[in-house]
């Protein structure tokens, strides 16, 4: 049974204290890695960009203020609302629209590049997904996707053992920073609701980038470059690929 509507329930509810997390990122080094990445990896001027899965807008400020022509998509619509504020906010141009990512509304080949942040990991089918990035995408148009292995300790035993373990090193050290998103949960939302639904997706049953890498390669990405951070397992994970050029006889 898919789970679409609870998870956009669940987003709902985070999406006020959320956009504050992502007003305060930012204003962070995280704004500056991730503007040398869209350099580096978007290179025509003024591209048609995706943002696939917005959430508060984070990805879309930083590509709206490097000149690139924006669209924005999220299924929940207080996060949309959100992203509206936080443009108006930012001065960023950007068109958003309430929309599923696994369901896009755009005709084929509409975008030059297509990015997203942590969205693949709470969908029903992240594979729909994956295939609706790429029909949007135009021929040598770029995917940027950062991810990760949100809740794999789940189901996997050799990850439950690591992610045990990397709790208890983190409760060991006094210097440990609570998260912006915990910083900042203002509407004190049970963040357990989403591990509940985790529980029963399909990417909370696989390790990845390499679940990715074999999705990417039999759609037709090209040049795909991958990386992670963790030592024994990846926790998250930076994808970047290119829709194969048209070969014309």
């Amino acid at each position: 049974m898919p789970h679409i509507e609870e998870i956009k329930d669940y987003w709902n509810m985070r999406a006020n204290g959320f956009s504050m997390a992502v007003e305060e990122e930012l204003k962070t080094e995280s704004r500056k890695e991730w503007e040398q990445i869209f350099r580096e990896n978007i290179e025509k001027e003024n591209a048609d960009v995706l943002d696939d899965g917005t959430g508060a807008g984070f990805f879309s400020v930083i590509l709206s203020k490097l000149g690139h022509q924006v669209t924005a998509i999220d299924y929940s619509e207080e996060m949309t609302e959100q992203a509206k504020k936080r443009f108006e906010a930012e001065g960023a141009d950007v068109l958003i629209r309430q929309m599923d990512a696994q369901k896009l509304e755009f005709a084929d080949e509409s975008f030059d590049a297509v990015v997203s942040r942590n969205v693949l990991w709470n969908l029903d089918d992240p594979a729909a997904a994956y295939q609706e990035m790429y029909r949007v995408l135009r021929p040598g148009g770029k995917l940027i996707i950062s991810d990760g292995n949100m809740y794999l300790y789940i189901h996997d035993e050799e990850y439950a053992r690591l992610h045990e373990k990397q709790m208890e090193e983190m409760k060991k050290k006094p210097e440990t920073k609570v998260s912006l998103h915990g910083k900042y949960n203002v509407d004190h939302v049970d963040f357990s609701i989403i591990e509940r639904i985790a529980e029963d997706l399909p990417m909370s049953r696989r390790r990845r980038p390499q679940w990715d890498f074999e999705q990417l390669i039999s759609l037709g990405f090209d040049d795909i470059h991958v990386k992670f951070q963790g030592r024994e397992l990846p926790m998250s994970f930076l994808i970047i690929a290119e829709k194969k050029e048209v070969q014309r006889v």
